[in-house]
């Protein structure tokens, strides 16, 4: 509900602060964790059995050739060292795929095996293989360093770099710093090799060490985007699922919030009808009537009617709502309900419950006293806090505005606040409408709102037969409004029973 322009009031100077966005709930990032966890699991598993595939082909090459008395293409001592490294990488991928297959593991504690079985295989990839094997896949290749078998070694260890890591970042969306991590001491280690142990230019060794990072650049793009798909992915059916809680929670609270609104009486000697149509699933505006039946037994005391619309839409109006239903049950249960006296204790309960929590409200509150004697007319007592005006249809179609006599409600403490009450008689074949500000700011194509003017002229305009007047408004409300509603819509018919 905006800030109408019947309103009496004034918002005060300062209002308290708006919440700040609400953090991610905790039980959506456990959620994440747990199945980022179970995804990245099952995906090192997967890459441990790859890569251990991988070195089953290298064992069985070398060991034919070993056991053939072939000889290895860097000289006949060159077997062992690739005995060595393979059974290292053996030994690392092994222990790795018992601790991932072994039992479930938290998200943080697989994503450090990881990282040190990468940062494990890639030193040594960088580091121990050109030490124990240098360029051992050049012809005639030994251990003594040249630039050109260092050159050569340097580009076969980081393309071992490049393979390994690219396989872990295809197999396992680590994200970009996670990947990262490993990939550090990697780079460092290679520095150390090209710095103290490989020979060659200062160019040539430069260029090394700052061609090296690309080795690894691959692995974090991949890395970068499975990550940030696996979070999409996870954010949409998170999202989708939480929609569908919200969605069957938000009806169940519908249910539970338009059970509080009064049935139709359409018995005694006063008619209250009405439409409701909440802007969402739930909305701010409320209709309270009391009584809700005039038993035959008893004479017909006053009925009160009150019509609230609380700022804002949603679940926090509805809320609210709810609060001021049990307070007005609370006001009638007293005894004397005159309009003014409702709406002033509203206002009280306004300042104490709404205000300090920047929520205020307005209201209307109507109240028809039967006729003491038959044939009389019906007095109708009427008192509005900043509420729209309620509209006085006379039986040759003519339209009166009974305007609220107060400001809005929880804006001017209990001391200062006051509520006029009017009254006037209410004759049979008159009709009292009372509405909320959906029915009045509805929106054409060009933007024009309907305003009091055109919701005073439809109620001029004789019903379709068999509708109510509340009936016929709304309709005729939906079909000035170009799209979905942007308000709560409560329209009330109150009015005399027809002379028997």
């Amino acid at each position: 509900m905006e800030h109408p322009e019947w309103c009496l009031g004034a918002a005060p100077d300062t209002l308290r602060p708006m919440p700040a966005p609400a953090p991610v709930p905790p039980e959506f990032l456990t959620q994440y964790d747990a199945e980022r966890a179970r995804i990245l699991r099952r995906r090192a598993v997967f890459y441990c059995l790859a890569v251990l595939a991988l070195l089953g082909l290298s064992w069985s090459v070398t060991l034919d050739e070993l056991f053939r008395g072939v000889a290895f293409t860097g000289g006949d001592s060159m077997g062992w060292p690739d005995i060595l490294m393979d059974s290292l990488y053996t030994a690392t991928f092994g222990s790795a795929l018992v601790y991932f297959a072994l039992r479930p593991r938290s998200r943080p504690e697989i994503v450090r095996a990881f990282q040190w079985v990468i940062a494990v295989v890639g030193v040594t990839a960088v580091a121990a293989t050109p030490l124990v094997s240098n360029a051992s896949w050049i012809p005639g290749a030994t251990l003594d360093h040249t630039p050109e078998t260092d050159r050569a070694q340097a580009i076969a260890s980081l393309g071992t770099v490049f393979v390994l890591h690219f396989l872990a970042s295809v197999f396992v969306a680590l994200s970009p710093r996670e990947g990262l991590v490993p990939f550090i001491p990697i780079l460092a280690a290679f520095a150390l090799w090209v710095v103290f142990v490989s020979v060659g230019s200062a160019a040539q060794r430069a260029a090394l060490i700052l061609a090296s990072p690309l080795a690894g650049l691959p692995g974090l793009v991949w890395s970068w985007w499975r990550y940030r798909s696996f979070t999409d992915r996870f954010h949409a059916r998170a999202v989708h699922k939480r929609y569908a809680e919200v969605t069957r929670e938000l009806t169940d609270a519908r249910r539970v919030h338009e059970a509080l609104f009064p049935p139709p009486i359409t018995r005694g000697p006063v008619h209250v009808t009405y439409t409701y149509e909440p802007m969402s699933a739930i909305g701010g505006d409320f209709l309270f009537v009391r009584p809700l039946s005039f038993p035959p037994s008893q004479p017909a005391g006053p009925i009160v009617v009150v019509l609230i619309d609380v700022t804002g839409h949603g679940i926090a109006a509805a809320l609210a709502v709810n609060r001021i239903h049990a307070e007005l049950q609370r006001i009638c249960a007293e005894g004397a309900t005159p309009p003014d006296a409702v709406i002033a204790a509203l206002n009280t309960f306004a300042c104490d419950s709404l205000a300090p929590q920047a929520m205020f409200a307005t209201a209307v509150c109507l109240r028809v006293v039967p006729p003491a004697q038959p044939g009389a007319n019906c007095e109708l007592q009427w008192a509005g806090a900043g509420h729209p005006p309620a509209l006085l249809r006379a039986a040759d179609g003519t339209v009166r505005r009974l305007d609220s006599t107060a400001p809005m409600l929880g804006v001017i403490d209990a001391e200062m606040f006051q509520a006029a009450l009017e009254r006037r008689p209410l004759g049979s074949g008159e009709t009292v409408i009372a509405y909320t500000d959906g029915a009045i700011e509805a929106t054409d194509a060009a933007g024009r709102e309907l305003g009091i003017v055109g919701l005073e002229a439809l109620l001029a305009a004789a019903p379709p037969v068999g509708r109510t007047f509340a009936d016929a408004l709304a309709a005729a409300v939906a079909r000035h409004r170009t799209g979905s509603t942007a308000d709560d819509l409560l329209i009330v018919q109150l009015s005399p029973s027809p002379a028997p």
